[in-house]
């Protein structure tokens, strides 16, 4: 699942070529893909609206358009953005001559320069929604396992929206007084606390696991057993590891890429994460893997020691 260093990235590569952009129209190959309006309300209040802005609020993106209305889209996990040039035509005549595969695959995009194809052909399959550009951009939705959603909305729905989401971890709200209020109000494995999106906004499996590594904190501490500088620590760590998978351009294993269609390099430079089996950059020892959660979960025994009776 893109996690906030991934949304993020594909925010600013958003910000950078899309703002000021006007959407003629939209196409939407599967209806679930809507979270809100309907379908038919979707289509005639998106028309015509100028790209305003782009933000991000967790795991979510936000584009904020013309008329006081905003577009939220929320990735999950196999969501995509992809910005095709001018000169993509969409087929869709697959849906006529197959329609168990277009409700698998959804339409074909084909360019009229077939280098340029060839670099994107693969990244358009499990297109779910396509915005047209005044300009001939396309912007392009995928998501093979359709988990992921894109809602319409008045700006007056957003603070109901959110209302549920924790402090923005790269923001100046995320403070150690924030996190510890976060972590003291549960009493459970400080890695399950950091995966709720009510104590911090956007933090997921990869990035808790390399903080948690970061902070030298054993991911079933229980969350109200930290002390002031372990949290402090964590905090630091929150910070550091989200800000540098943003440099890299977020972490791909199979299916995250940005807006061009590119992988992320962030995989290159992870301390723990599905490093089981692996000796630890730091002392040595053997990276292990565990389940908390029902996610799998990695550590450094020796950098991590569960120290303290009865957190397990």
């Amino acid at each position: 699942m893109p996690e906030l260093p991934e949304v993020e990235y594909t925010a600013r590569q958003l910000r950078a070529s899309i703002v000021g952009a006007t959407i003629c129209q939209a196409h939407v190959f599967w209806r679930r893909t809507l979270g809100h309006p309907d379908l038919e309300d979707f289509l005639v209040q998106i028309a015509e609206r100028r790209i305003a802005g782009v933000r991000r609020r967790g795991k979510f993106l936000l584009l904020d358009l013309s008329g006081d209305l905003f577009l939220s889209i929320h990735r999950r996990m196999t969501g995509n953005l992809l910005l095709l040039p001018p000169g993509w035509c969409i087929d869709t005549t697959l849906q006529q001559l197959d329609p168990l595969a277009w409700n698998t695959r959804g339409p074909s995009f084909h360019a009229q320069n077939s280098a340029v194809e060839t670099s994107y052909s693969r990244e358009t399959e499990y297109c779910r929604l396509c915005f047209d550009l005044a300009d001939g951009r396309r912007l392009l939705y995928t998501d093979p396992r359709k988990f992921g959603r894109v809602g319409l909305w008045s700006r007056e729905d957003e603070q109901k929206l959110f209302e549920d989401l924790g402090p923005e971890p790269l923001g100046e709200e995320f403070t150690s007084a924030r996190l510890t209020e976060g972590l003291m109000r549960h009493r459970i494995g400080v890695k399950q606390a950091l995966l709720n999106q009510r104590v911090v906004a956007g933090v997921g499996n990869i990035y808790a696991d390399e903080a948690l590594f970061y902070a030298q904190i054993h991911p079933s501490r229980r969350s109200d057993s930290l002390t002031p500088d372990e949290v402090q620590l964590l905090r630091e760590g929150i910070v550091t590891v989200l800000s540098r998978s943003i440099e890299h351009g977020g972490t791909s294993f199979n299916d995250y890429r940005d807006l061009w269609g590119e992988a992320g390099d962030n995989y290159n430079h992870v301390r723990v994460y599905q490093q089981d089996g692996q000796p630890c950059k730091r002392c040595g020892a053997i990276i292990e893997r565990i389940m908390i959660a029902q996610r799998s979960t990695h550590f450094c025994p020796h950098c991590q020691p569960l120290t303290i009776k009865g957190d397990q």
